[in-house]
């Protein structure tokens, strides 16, 4: 069975720091397990590695694509497998670090992704009962569909893609075995999987500062930059935290403070509802940072518990 350390935890939580001091220790890679970081030219708003830290340190899944290309969680565990596969091949163990709860569960459990495939006519008969219904209807429709509560209804409401093939399967009657189909019951991989928390008020005050940090050094230009390229606020790259809200700054339709407001709550309520996927995933070792004293405690704990 191949092996793989992930790391995984709450945005501004501290997942790149601990990263690099593992991949110094065991002499190893890195693959990004973030639904954007895929994406150039999305360099400050996605907390992606600084120059320096990409060319001193292997990483696989950054920069890949264009911000108008469509990612998936399919595509990623297709990709992140194979950069798995290359990596023990070369003897080495690859860390995998990510925020994106779907996609590294998704990857670890070996999900199925080609278990249920819609006809364009099927995609057109769930398109038209999504637009026929609102928000609230369509949450109930979901419940009594399929028995199942989704961890994240923003998460899924804003996943079209996710979102058209449920409502198919549960036009065609299927949607108790959609939510349910392609999940292994064991991971798929020989991991030992980090998770690493903070107290909320700490890890707020992280995600207030960060943002500031982020605003002062160039994401303005960044999202500037894209939108001279010609890249649309309604593309999917563009709905990482952020983007929207300083685009309509950028063009004149919010005011700055208002957007950074707006970026702040955002990121504090997507750590929220990061920490509640995660419940989903109880082969997780919980390390809660405000417990060591420093990173080298921190590091040193993780170091003595993995048996790799």
């Amino acid at each position: 069975m191949e092996k793989v350390i992930a790391i995984i935890g709450p945005t501004a939580v501290g997942k790149t720091a601990l990263s690099f001091s593992l991949a110094n220790h065991y002499g190893t890679d890195l693959i990004s397990g973030d639904a954007y970081q895929i994406y150039r030219h999305m360099d400050i708003g996605t907390a992606k590695p600084t120059a320096d830290e990409l060319a001193r340190y292997r990483h696989y899944l950054i920069d890949i694509a264009d911000p108008d290309e469509p990612y998936s969680a399919a595509k990623f565990c297709w990709m992140a497998g194979e950069a798995i596969t290359k990596i023990n091949g070369e003897g080495k163990i690859p860390i995998l670090v990510g925020g994106t709860g779907l996609y590294v569960q998704s990857l670890l459990e070996g999900y199925d992704f080609q278990a249920s495939r819609m006809t364009e006519a099927d995609k057109r008969r769930a398109q038209a009962k999504l637009d026929e219904l609102d928000e609230e209807t369509l949450k109930d429709y979901i419940r009594k569909g399929t028995d199942w509560e989704p961890p994240d209804w923003h998460e899924l409401l804003s996943n079209t893609h996710r979102l058209t093939r449920l409502v198919s399967a549960v036009e065609q009657g299927e949607g108790k075995s959609f939510v349910r189909q392609g999940k292994a019951r064991d991971l798929v991989y020989d991991a030992y999987v980090i998770g690493l928390r903070l107290p909320r008020e700490v890890l707020y005050a992280r995600i207030e500062e960060r943002v500031d940090i982020m605003i002062e050094g160039g994401w303005i230009d960044e999202v500037r930059h894209l939108l001279n390229l010609g890249f649309s606020l309604d593309s999917q790259a563009m709905k990482a935290i952020g983007y929207q809200e300083l685009g309509r700054y950028v063009q004149g339709a919010m005011p700055l403070d208002e957007a950074v407001r707006q970026i702040k709550a955002r990121t504090r309520h997507f750590a929220k509802r990061q920490l509640t996927w995660f419940k989903r995933m109880p082969y997780i070792h919980w390390y809660d940072k405000d417990h060591y004293d420093n990173e080298q405690g921190l590091i040193a704990a993780v170091l003595e518990d993995i048996d790799f």
